[in-house]
């Protein structure tokens, strides 16, 4: 969601292979995870077209955008700056419970 919000900055939408190639993922994966997105109600895709963010989709990838920004910086002053320490960034992310995501969130906002 995070690479889709970067790519989508000014409201525009974004094609698969856009996000496939930013991912370096398969475009049947990217597929595959917009059609779950799709199905949580936090992107929509035009067939053989767009994805774009519902206002809440949006709202989820903020949040996610910033617990992505607070575990990247303790990341860094332990680790330095790595795409390992990013992948490892992006597990945690994965792993946390919606409440753990809105706890990080607000604690960073304060």
């Amino acid at each position: 969601m995070i690479c889709m919000l970067h790519l989508s900055r000014g409201g525009c939408g974004v094609k698969n292979v856009e996000i496939a190639t930013a991912l370096d993922y398969s475009k049947p994966s990217v597929h595959n995870m917009l059609k779950s997105l799709s199905e949580m109600g936090v992107v929509n895709q035009e067939i053989f077209g767009l994805a774009h963010f519902t206002d809440e989709g949006r709202i989820l990838a903020n949040k996610y955008e910033v617990c992505f920004e607070v575990l990247q910086n303790k990341m860094n002053e332990l680790c330095g700056d790595n795409a390992t320490t990013e992948i490892a960034i992006c597990g945690i992310l994965a792993d946390m419970s919606p409440e753990k995501i809105d706890e990080l969130y607000n604690r960073k906002k304060k």
